[in-house]
């Protein structure tokens, strides 16, 4: 089985890279192979039947994440947890031309002079990131190796990243961080109104943790919906093409970031590496939870790892264009994560 990710910014095609499957697969396809047909005869109160079902064994979820010492830097610093916690504006600093109106992340390594890459994917891996992604002035945070999702908590919280709140926000970027005492407007290099409607958060298609969940079962049968800006999640698709009922012998996983999450997934990092995830079940069972996963908060399910890509350039790159301010002018960012049965 090989895997290759194509990643598409508005309708200009970036990269395509082959990624790395992990032992975690492995794993997976052997406990599917190997669960008994019996067990269906047994009573519903002794074993429950929705264990046998297919989907408990499918790619269930996506993961976004970046090098792990980016999680002290960008928009997760320390120096812009206080204002950010004030008035909920989301804030960077830019390290680049100070007459750039878009953040670019690769402008904080250059000024820096640091390389600060994700680390390379080894099969036997459980987590995009295996060094501490935990923000260091708030020791109570997470460290799971990936992007988190805290914005809509707000207040201190906001400064976990990374995905973009429910309804109105704003970003600032910054020539220089704002010192004690400085109106919070100073070192304004632009300011940006989000009305937002579209993002992941809205659609409620991910956790606080920061996995994207699976969408639309009706993908299976191969009636993909057009990807447009009222759609944020993950999708499955048998068909080749868009909207057409052509088929080959890959699966194909589609993420469609809006340009609200892209926005804060930018100013917080960028995106440098992804993941896959199917079920974990015996974490899972150990924590009293069985199928139908449906029915269990988003919160409560567990996952493996089961494909990783890493890349050396930030997937929200984006520029300013004709004197116009790139951060007015988004469009959204889309993966497709194709694999092949040969």
């Amino acid at each position: 089985m090989r895997g290759l990710v194509e990643v598409y910014y508005g309708d200009e095609k970036r990269i395509s890279e082959p990624n790395m499957i992990m032992d975690n697969l492995g794993e997976i396809i052997a406990e599917f192979m190997t669960l008994p047909r019996a067990l269906r005869s047994l009573d519903e109160s002794v074993f429950p039947a929705a264990v046998l079902d297919t989907s408990n064994y499918t790619v269930r979820a996506i993961s976004l994440g970046k090098d792990a010492p980016s999680y002290q830097y960008h928009a997760h610093s320390a120096d812009l947890s206080a204002a950010i916690a004030s008035d909920g504006i989301l804030r960077v600093v830019s390290y680049g031309d100070v007459t750039l109106s878009s953040y670019q992340t690769s402008g904080f390594y250059a000024k820096t002079n640091t390389k600060l890459l994700p680390e390379f994917s080894r099969p036997d891996m459980d987590r995009l990131e295996e060094r501490s992604t935990q923000v260091a002035y708030l020791p109570s945070s997470l460290d799971l190796g990936q992007n988190l999702n805290f914005i809509p908590s707000g207040g201190a919280s906001a400064c976990l990243g990374c995905y973009a709140p429910n309804g109105n926000f704003k970003v600032h970027i910054l020539s220089a961080v704002v010192g004690a005492g400085q109106p919070l407007s100073d070192n304004l290099i632009v300011s940006a109104q989000f009305n937002n409607t579209t993002s992941f958060n809205v659609k409620e298609s991910i956790d606080s943790r920061g996995f994207i969940v699976m969408d639309a079962p009706d993908i299976y049968e191969g009636r993909i919906r057009e990807l447009n800006e009222d759609f944020s999640g993950l999708l499955m698709s048998h068909s080749n093409q868009w909207g057409s009922p052509t088929y080959d012998l890959n699966i194909r996983y589609i993420l469609n970031i809006d340009y609200n999450d892209f926005i804060c997934l930018n100013i917080f990092g960028g995106i440098y590496n992804i993941g896959l995830w199917c079920y974990d079940l015996k974490a899972m069972a150990d924590k009293g939870i069985y199928p139908p996963f449906s029915q269990h908060s988003k919160e409560d399910l567990e996952y493996k790892l089961v494909a990783r890509k890493t890349f050396t350039q930030d997937l929200t790159t984006y520029q300013d264009s004709e004197g116009s301010a790139g951060i007015l002018n988004l469009s959204d960012l889309k993966l497709i994560w194709s694999w092949g049965f040969k």
